[in-house]
């Protein structure tokens, strides 16, 4: 009885010891978000500049708000439907953006379009 209350032991202190896992260390992934969050913001920030460096006309400002809330209900609508796989959400978001791309470079007049290209970050 006496040895086998030993061998347990030995038996459950190998368990814990085997089922420990390697973990990478957090730093790494806590700069990662924040300066996804940080580049997100910084995103913001030049679209609202490179707007106002377009000298949008009254007309073409309502006409991009009507694009923009288009697509954030679009946008909401996709996210929200539980029918879809997360590959499909992708797909159809993509879909999405390239539509609102085509409608934003029509309310543009030609040289706006060049100075919105020209100013355009490469990493969007």
């Amino acid at each position: 009885m006496k040895y086998t209350f030993i061998i347990l032991a030995l038996l459950l202190g190998n368990l814990s010891l085997c089922a420990q896992i390697e973990r990478e260390p957090m730093s790494g992934k806590k700069d990662t978000i924040y300066s996804t969050a940080s580049n997100e913001k910084n995103n913001k920030k030049g679209r609202k500049e490179r707007m106002k460096e377009l000298n949008l006309t009254k007309d073409q400002k309502d006409k991009m708000k009507e694009i923009m809330q288009a697509g954030k209900a679009a946008k909401d609508a996709i996210q929200n439907n539980a029918q879809l796989s997360d590959q499909d959400k992708k797909k159809q978001m993509r879909e999405l953006q390239k539509e609102q791309a085509l409608k934003v470079q029509a309310i543009l007049t030609p040289e706006q379009r060049e100075k919105f290209k020209a100013s355009k970050p490469n990493n969007l």
